[in-house]
């Protein structure tokens, strides 16, 4: 009798943990990073990236090409993740930056955009 219920309870914890798999594979996000200099470069605090729609007027050089896969929100945030690892000072996106993957029941959302630093004595900022 006490196999039966130490089984059944074995049962629902597997199966409890299967689900919170399952969910946590949902919300995944990943990202690909293909790194165009390699220069060491101190991280960068991710609320200082800036996301840029336009080339900015001050001389920059392009350090990575990076892709995040998830929902959108999740994917920014990994997007800054990767550019704050990598020392960027902000994230060039352009109008190819958003793709949807995936059919409509499973969609998922790819943004991918360059890491610059800027290049110039201003700085970061």
């Amino acid at each position: 009798m006490q196999t039966n219920r130490s089984g059944s309870m074995l049962t629902m914890r597997v199966a409890s943990l299967s689900v919170l798999l399952g969910a946590l594979a949902c919300i995944t996000t990943t990202a690909d990073v293909l790194p165009i200099d390699t220069s060491l470069r101190p991280r960068t605090a991710p609320q200082s990236i800036r996301l840029l729609a336009q080339e900015p007027a001050r001389p920059f050089a392009v350090v990575a090409i990076v892709s995040a896969q998830g929902d959108i929100v999740s994917a920014r945030q990994r997007l800054i993740k990767e550019a704050a690892r990598l020392g960027g000072h902000a994230i060039l996106l352009d109008t190819n930056s958003l793709t949807r993957i995936g059919s409509s029941d499973s969609e998922r959302q790819q943004l991918t955009g360059k890491v610059i630093v800027y290049t110039d004595s201003a700085g970061a900022n």
